[in-house]
């Protein structure tokens, strides 16, 4: 893989070459490519490359090229929250020392630090099929995500000092000021669908945004993906050594690696879902964190329980920072329900600051 991160960068398939590819690659002469768009990100844009290579030579069959987003709304926001630099400095640094977890395997990657502009070459977990947070979550594959999340954070923990670069110290990009901003447009963008439940949670932490965040991100000794979520997880045959790929890392930070756990498990599942296996999940997060683990079951229902308004919050301020969609919106507001469910059904407003408990 190509450390500098000013090396060549392209904007979109149609810029590469055989002698691009050949070169970033690293694995064999490429002779013939083939692109199609695949994923459904709003922040970048994702192709899979399926590549013939000249007789003697062999490398992977097919990669999937990752570059800045072509809707100018998006990219500004991208751009303006370091999510392209993150990236490809988290391939770059970080990713190497990650080895045996299921973070998909990168060939290249790199950026324009004038511009911004960016692209990633990684691995394809083709046949592995992509999750879909709009559908939910089935039992086989929740516990897949929790258990390979788990086995993540043992190994971060087992590897000192990998969190303490100061690009992964992002702290909050939003404060209170301007989480409100946000969610006074998305409180009238979507006022005929929000539900009074869900607004007693809103209007909550947009109250005491500052305070809970202070609070929520007192931990700094993990790595957070940032958006753990099913349409960032390709999942292959459930036994396999294959049976997750955890992709879309532009939201990588030092924090609480459990908000990626209560942030899956409250929007990932159904709600009557998440109600049923929410105790096998938590186990099983728990588990997989290992025998050394100075971590206790309850510790982790606690954090969850702390930490399940990331995904509120998420579902505000991303919903306002992308460019608007017809299956944006059926997300955005998906994930609102669940997430407000699950703070609801954990008395998490109790532990929020200067709040008062619903109902």
């Amino acid at each position: 893989m190509n450390n500098p991160i000013d090396n060549s960068v392209v904007e979109h398939p149609s810029e590469l070459t055989t002698e691009w590819l050949t070169a970033a690659l690293g694995r064999g002469t490429v002779v013939a490519f083939e692109y199609k768009p695949v994923g459904t990100g709003q922040v970048s844009d994702c192709y899979r490359l399926t590549l013939d290579y000249a007789p003697g030579d062999t490398g992977p069959g097919s990669v999937v090229l990752k570059v800045a987003a072509a809707d100018p709304t998006s990219r500004q926001t991208a751009a303006m929250m370091g999510l392209y630099e993150s990236e490809v400095r988290f391939y770059n640094e970080i990713v190497p020392q990650l080895t045996g977890t299921s973070i998909a395997p990168c060939y290249y990657a790199a950026i324009d630090a004038e511009t911004g502009v960016f692209d990633l070459i990684i691995g394809d977990a083709a046949p592995a099929v992509p999750g879909d947070e709009i559908r939910g979550a089935g039992l086989d594959q929740a516990t897949i995500a929790v258990r390979e999340l788990g086995r993540l954070h043992s190994t971060v923990a087992g590897v000192p000092d990998l969190v303490e670069v100061d690009w992964l110290d992002r702290g909050s990009m939003i404060t209170q000021e301007l989480f409100q901003q946000l969610y006074a447009i998305f409180a009238e963008r979507y006022s005929t669908v929000i539900t009074a439940e869900q607004k007693v949670v809103c209007d909550a932490i947009a109250a005491n945004f500052d305070e809970y965040i202070e609070m929520a991100n007192a931990d700094q000794s993990g790595l957070v993906h940032g958006d753990y979520r099913l349409d960032n997880m390709l999942f292959g045959e459930v036994d396999s050594d294959n049976a997750l790929t955890i992709v879309d890392w532009q939201g990588a930070m030092r924090g609480p690696g459990i908000s990626d756990l209560s942030y899956f498990i409250g929007g990932a599942l159904h709600t009557p879902d998440r109600r049923t296996h929410y105790d096998h999940l938590l186990q099983t997060y728990h588990e997989a964190l290992g025998p050394d683990s100075q971590v206790t079951l309850e510790d982790v229902r606690q954090q969850v329980r702390v930490q399940s308004f990331k995904g509120v919050i998420m579902s505000i301020a991303a919903s306002i920072s992308v460019v608007q969609t017809e299956r944006g919106d059926h997300l955005f507001m998906t994930t609102l329900a669940r997430h407000c469910d699950h703070v609801l059904d954990t008395d998490a407003l109790e532990a929020l600051p200067g709040a008062k408990a619903f109902g």
